[in-house]
């Protein structure tokens, strides 16, 4: 079980870490007994991941220095997307005369790797104002607030940086 984790040492520290925000960041605390118990937790999960995720040598995780940095710019960008989509949405909201003219829009999505879509599809949703409703193949079908919103959607600067990040991983 733990060979699994040495043939994959950088995809389980990814995931370990990962996961290790995610429970600093739920726990409100940082001190040792939650460190402790966090690590204790982190570590079991990825045990499992390794588990599930690799059964063979060829299947690793490869993730190199610049697919990191253009994830965690990715994710900057997404915060800055999510809190401009609040405002937007609460100046709509607010608007006595509520100017919403909601509809569905369907898109082309030409993002091949699985967990790249997923990441695109699931921060479309994550955006107020719209919502994921459909991926088949190569087609995302959207819900949005506004037609602005729609329009606004297919030339999104995410799903640009997404296809960037994409470009890096090895075929």
């Amino acid at each position: 079980m733990l060979g699994r984790i040495k043939g994959d040492f950088m995809g389980a520290m990814f995931i370990f870490l990962l996961l290790m925000a995610f429970w600093l960041l739920i726990s409100a605390s940082a001190d040792w007994q939650h460190l402790v118990v966090g690590a204790v937790f982190c570590s079991i999960l990825t045990v499992f991941w390794s588990n599930l995720v690799i059964s063979s040598e060829d299947n690793k995780t490869d993730f190199s220095v610049v697919q990191i940095l253009l994830l965690i710019g990715y994710f900057y960008k997404l915060v800055i997307e999510i809190v401009l989509a609040n405002i937007t949405v609460a100046l709509i909201v607010l608007n006595p005369r509520l100017p919403i003219s909601p509809g569905m829009i369907i898109m082309r999505c030409d993002l091949k790797r699985s967990l790249i879509r997923v990441l695109y599809v699931n921060s479309i949703t994550l955006c107020p104002g719209t919502i994921t409703v459909e991926l088949e193949d190569n087609l995302l079908i959207v819900h949005a607030f506004t037609e602005n919103y729609a329009h606004e959607l297919e030339e999104w600067p995410l799903y640009q940086r997404l296809l960037n990040l994409e470009a890096f991983y090895k075929s």
